[in-house]
């Protein structure tokens, strides 16, 4: 694993700490000797990692239980932590809301965007602003890795609204990538497809039948830091790779029908063995 300190400094901050790829972004910083800033919305879990990691590294934690969605919330936790250096940003947090669109509560589907545009946005916005007054002749450089999907680089039926959030993301970190480099910030969006965490778990669809392989966590965090500074943006494991390219090399509309297609399939799926399972006798 490429070690990051040679090239960043400062403490690291990871929102989604408490699991999937930022908790595993926090173990792998963790093991580079990084100092970490935990921020999730489970205290309980945040402390749990937070000893690990002070237990098995011997690194310096604060863990921060915030709610992102909430307003002000990313003005909060920036001012919890302006007495410490921060030199990473992980915008790791992020939801969605599966399902037909008209069939959506807005209320949640606000909440998911306020979560996966707002937040990493406002995150970007501050802390890159401290980052760049930081930067002094031979000084470090800083770093910032925002989360999309793979759904970015297309529509995708049942999930649109995340795909949406998640092709913001990917545009913004594009964008920042050339306009903070000069200002010594290296910006990386990474963009993960299928992924064993308890995020993938909560789908309510039949992940069996689409053509995707799980990722482990752990690898599809190992990507994101071994091509920060080096990449603009990267998608983690060459099947989701080439899901990502083919965009580029048949009309749009084609993969918007194939996922739409499948995805229903894996839904109507989950749903006829929701519909078999006996329901639990209730105890006398």
């Amino acid at each position: 694993m490429r070690n990051l300190k040679k090239t960043y400094d400062g403490w690291a901050l990871v929102t989604g700490a408490s699991s999937g790829i930022g908790k595993e972004m926090a173990r792998e910083l963790a093991a580079q000797k990084f100092d970490l800033i935990l921020v999730a919305r489970n205290q309980d879990a945040l402390d749990q990692l937070s000893h690990e990691l002070v237990l098995q590294h011997d690194i310096q934690t604060r863990v921060i239980a915030l709610d992102l969605v909430q307003e002000g919330a990313a003005a909060a936790l920036h001012a919890q932590v302006e007495d410490l250096d921060v030199g990473l940003l992980i915008a790791s947090a992020g939801i969605d809301e599966m399902g037909p669109f008209l069939e959506k509560d807005y209320t949640d589907l606000r909440r998911m965007i306020r979560l996966n545009v707002d937040a990493p946005s406002e995150l970007a916005h501050l802390f890159g602003t401290a980052m760049a007054a930081e930067q002094t002749p031979g000084r470090k450089r800083a770093g910032i890795i925002l989360v999309s999907s793979l759904f970015a680089y297309q529509g995708t039926p049942n999930f649109a609204v995340y795909a949406a959030t998640k092709a913001y993301v990917l545009t913004l970190g594009e964008a920042l990538t050339v306009e903070m480099s000069k200002q010594g910030i290296d910006v990386l969006t990474l963009s993960p497809g299928l992924t064993a965490t308890p995020f993938a778990d909560g789908l309510k669809m039949n992940a069996a039948l689409l053509p995707m392989v799980a990722q482990n966590p752990r690898r599809v965090a190992r990507v994101g830091l071994r091509n920060l500074g080096r990449k603009m943006s990267v998608v983690s494991g060459m099947l989701n790779k080439a899901y990502a390219w083919e965009n580029r090399l048949i009309p749009r509309s084609w993969p918007v029908y194939l996922f739409g297609f499948l995805i229903e399939n894996a839904m109507r799926s989950y749903q006829k063995r929701i519909d078999k399972t006996p329901a639990k006798k209730a105890s006398a």
